[in-house]
């Protein structure tokens, strides 16, 4: 019997050893904010701590019964990849990462998953490029941070996706506006067309279009003015943009405030530039440009529309002005 216990003792250390050999690397640990959101965002950035000596993560989504959905890696950066597919329907979904290698073998246990609630209907949605969807290179979009709704006195779904043009708004707004029902509708479109050299008047055919699209539905249309660039810092980086974005962006941001917009670049600009201490690239605002934007929406909602507004709406903390 004691001989039996002995080489029982050795099977399962063995099993255990094999086991925890199975993989080459450990679980990553996920850095999203999902959790902490008002909503989750339309399309979003997963996120995860990446360890040493990997290059290659495999991101799964699974629907409420566990079966996977879609897949996707890690295209973008070591840390984080976008989904290019909308959340736009009702229900809870998950996502979890793991580690593999070129060929998708996997090289590490599977991440906790993480929620992504989506709900139906908003007040309030935000309909956007890059910078309404928390685009930036110094922190992933799944982060509180990298978001102006986040910075806003109101909850704000987040509709924004990253490297949008006007028309590219108007050809997903059936799909991915209309299933929320928002009672209103911020629009901050345009920065994209500007920078690749479109005109104004282009612009503000497709604005006007956005604006039929809302009335139609009965949502109510405020469009935000085009945020400045840094052609400075963005030539450095080596973003592309055309010279005549400052004249065409005045003419938009012109039509915007004229038809009842607001503006959200009166703490970002210098010269009509991006403030340099504000913005990691010359294209996208930083976290105090984010807080900016957030403050500016958030100041002309309460005092436009507060008919729209309940206590439910209103955030529990009070929020600091970006300008002190």
């Amino acid at each position: 019997m004691k001989y039996f216990f002995a080489v029982l003792a050795a099977i399962i250390l063995i099993c255990n050893s094999a086991a925890e050999a199975k993989y080459k690397f450990p679980a990553p640990n996920l850095s999203t904010e999902f959790d902490s959101m008002d909503f989750a965002p339309l399309y979003p950035t997963y996120s995860w701590e990446p360890l040493p000596n990997t290059e290659f993560y495999l991101v799964q989504v699974l629907n409420s019964e566990g079966a996977v959905i879609r897949e996707m890696l890690n295209t973008e950066s070591l840390n984080r990849v976008t989904d290019g597919q909308a959340f736009n329907e009702v229900g809870n979904f998950y996502w979890r990462v793991c580690v593999v290698d070129k060929n998708k073998k996997q090289l590490s246990e599977w991440s906790e998953k993480k929620l992504i609630s989506v709900t139906a209907p908003v007040t309030f949605a935000a309909l956007g490029d890059s910078i309404t969807h928390g685009g930036a290179n110094f922190i992933p979009a799944s982060q509180l941070a990298c978001q102006w709704e986040t910075f806003c006195y109101l909850k704000i779904k987040n509709i924004g996706r990253s490297g949008d043009t006007t028309a590219m708004l108007i050809e997903r707004f059936e799909r991915d506006v209309l299933p929320f029902q928002p009672k209103l509708l911020l629009i901050m479109g345009g920065v994209n067309d500007i920078r690749e050299g479109a005109q104004a008047e282009a612009v503000i055919k497709n604005l006007e279009t956005l604006r039929e699209k809302c009335t139609a539905n009965n949502i109510i249309p405020v469009f935000c003015t085009l945020t400045p660039m840094n052609e400075e810092i963005m030539t450095r980086r080596g973003i592309p943009f055309k010279k005549s974005w400052k004249a065409e962006r005045a003419k938009i941001n012109n039509w915007i405030l004229k038809n009842g917009g607001v503006d959200v670049s009166k703490w970002l600009e210098d010269s009509g530039e991006l403030r340099a201490d504000f913005t990691p690239d010359g294209l996208h605002p930083d976290l105090r440009g984010k807080m900016a934007i957030g403050n500016a929406v958030g100041n002309f909602l309460r005092a436009n529309w507060f008919n729209f507004i309940t206590g439910e709406e209103i955030k529990e903390w009070d929020f600091v002005r970006a300008d002190g």
